[in-house]
Formats: structure tokens, sequence, C-alpha cells
């Protein structure tokens, strides 16, 4: 009876403690898995901007609508996180628009920068391009 109680304990303490192998386990993430650095998700820009040009993803011509749809659908953001705009700039290296967005996922506060990738301007659509965590 005494080695089942043990086993018991022992496999209580792995599932709610992450206690394996004589180490406790790092706690979870509390950014709730949102992917960061370098976005790479794979769109067809020139496809996309011809949609928004007749009128459909009005949302790609707005950059933070752009980070919104794009951080939920594919980089973990949930749809309560709060986006709110913070700058925009003309890269003048590569000729492209950028703009940064900022958004707040639970205690966690990222940095989302887009691009225009196809045309400057109110008319150009907006891609992700990074995620960077401001606050740990």
């Amino acid at each position: 009876m005494h080695t089942l109680f043990k086993k018991v304990i022992w496999m209580l303490k792995k599932k709610l403690f992450r206690f394996g192998a004589g180490n406790w386990r790092k706690p979870r993430d509390p950014c709730g898995g949102v992917r960061q650095g370098h976005v790479s998700v794979s769109e067809d820009f020139l496809a996309i901007q011809q949609l928004a040009d007749r009128g459909a993803k009005p949302w790609r011509l707005n950059p933070v609508e752009t980070a919104r749809k794009v951080g939920i659908e594919e980089l973990g953001f949930d749809v309560a996180d709060v986006f709110r705009f913070e700058s925009y700039r003309l890269d003048y290296d590569s000729g492209l628009n950028r703009a940064q967005v900022k958004a707040q996922h639970g205690s966690c506060l990222f940095l989302i920068e887009l691009y225009q990738p196809v045309r400057r301007g109110t008319t150009g659509i907006w891609a992700v391009e990074s995620v960077t965590l401001l606050n740990e």
C-alpha cells in the first residue's frame, strides 16, 4: 500500500506541478504561445492586392486591422487582445512604407511591425513582418 501511495503522489506531482526526472520544469509561457520574430506567413501579395483593389479584404488596407486579423489567425493572438496603432515611417533603403502596432496579450505587450509589399499609400495592402515581445 505504501508503494501505491508513493506512485499516486509522484503522478500528481508530475501532472500538476510539471515535476519530472528530479527537476522542476519551467512554468508555462505567460505570453500564451504567440509566435515571435520574423514572420513567414505564405501569402500571395499580388493576388491580395488585386482583391483589395476590387473591394475585397478592406482590412488589408489598415495596418491595425491587418495586425489583428493575421495575428489572431496565424500568430497566436486572441480575439480579446487589444491592438493599437503606434507609428508609420518610410524606409528609405527599401522604399517601403512601414507601420508599428502594439498588441496587449494578457500581461504581455508585443510590437508588431508591418510593411506594404506591393504599393505605398492608402491603397496598398499591409503585411506582418515581425513580432517582438516588449516586456517580460
